[in-house]
């Protein structure tokens, strides 16, 4: 996988902002007890139990920073849109450029959220109780400072780059499903295709015939009788004489003008020189140029055979016959 295509659609969904908000949250609430269990006790005494103190963690905690990490998100998007980043390239020096990009976004994302942010912040805490001073002075002008800044600075930096790396992880992981799952319905294709292909090229029932039905062949592996039907096509190269079979490519002992004398001419045809095909092996042919055509097989490779005109005439007429035992109609012309 070269390329990532980069969908964003955790960064996308809002449910997702408030997961990671509710986790870091949880996360912080967590080492707070274990480490300062006396004073989150006094905290708790404070807000007079339990209860207030859940409520007014949610007031003044879980919901106002929802808001933060929401505009976050929607800050990292519309980054992605103005820069038009829609693939990296799938190397670590790529992604550690493509996330320094982000950079710049979360530093001066605290002047967007934090008015926002600390407006709820505001009709929640001081519910019944709003003055128009206490908001600028106390939840806006006063929250507007260099040490406001770097309070929110870390926590904006950890909420930012972890929602953007899993939002890539999971646009890697997708792509890399459905890449393999691509895969494995192409190979699934092939196999069905090969399997139907095994099966037109059968041997035949052994019935007496006067034509040539099996032929001795050598390759890497040895010497091995084959029926000549499962043969795409018999061909000469330096003086050697091959059969190209389903299997495999086979070297023969007997020449093309002795093949052509005993094969079955209803199934074999001698389109060229140094060519005799299989009637079942032809896929289609076409005109290709100066008077010749392109005669294409069905075999895995689609082997092509270029073929003289004067040939051609012949050939169409023996593939008309193709229905003749029952076969398949001959191969149409492009």
């Amino acid at each position: 996988m070269k390329e990532i295509r980069l969908t964003r659609n955790f960064l996308s969904k809002p449910v997702n902002s408030l997961f990671i908000m509710l986790s870091i949250v949880i996360v912080y609430e967590a080492v707070s007890w274990s480490i300062g269990y006396r004073i989150k006790i006094q905290h708790v005494a404070n807000e007079g139990g339990v209860l207030p103190y859940i409520s007014k963690f949610f007031r003044s905690i879980i919901i106002p920073e929802s808001i933060t990490v929401y505009i976050t998100f929607s800050l990292i998007n519309f980054y992605h849109r103005v820069r038009n980043i829609s693939t990296i390239e799938n190397s670590w020096r790529s992604i550690g450029r493509y996330e320094l990009k982000f950079l710049p976004v979360f530093l001066i994302a605290f002047l967007f959220f934090n008015p926002i942010t600390q407006t709820v912040r505001f009709f929640l805490e001081q519910y019944q109780g709003y003055t128009l001073n206490e908001y600028i002075n106390g939840y806006i002008l006063y929250t507007f400072t260099w040490l406001m800044y770097f309070k929110y600075l870390f926590p904006v930096l950890l909420i930012g780059y972890l929602a953007l790396n899993i939002s890539l992880l999971k646009d890697y992981l997708n792509q890399r499903k459905e890449a393999q799952e691509k895969a494995e319905a192409d190979a699934a294709e092939a196999a069905q295709k090969y399997l139907e292909l095994s099966e037109t090229f059968l041997p035949k029932p052994t019935i007496p015939s006067k034509y040539l039905s099996y032929l001795k062949g050598k390759s890497n592996l040895g010497e091995f009788d084959f029926p000549v039907n499962e043969a795409y096509y018999f061909t000469v190269e330096e003086r050697a004489y091959y059969a190209e079979t389903i299997k495999e490519r086979y070297m023969v002992n007997k020449t093309i003008n002795e093949l052509e004398a005993e094969l079955d001419p209803s199934q074999f045809f001698r389109i060229k020189r140094d060519y005799i095909v299989n009637r079942q092996a032809v896929l289609h042919y076409s005109y290709w140029e100066n008077g010749k055509y392109i005669v294409t097989l069905n075999n895995p490779g689609h082997h092509e055979i270029i073929v003289p005109r004067v040939r051609m005439q012949e050939f169409r007429e023996w593939l008309q016959g193709r229905d003749s035992a029952g076969k398949p109609e001959p191969a149409n012309a492009l």
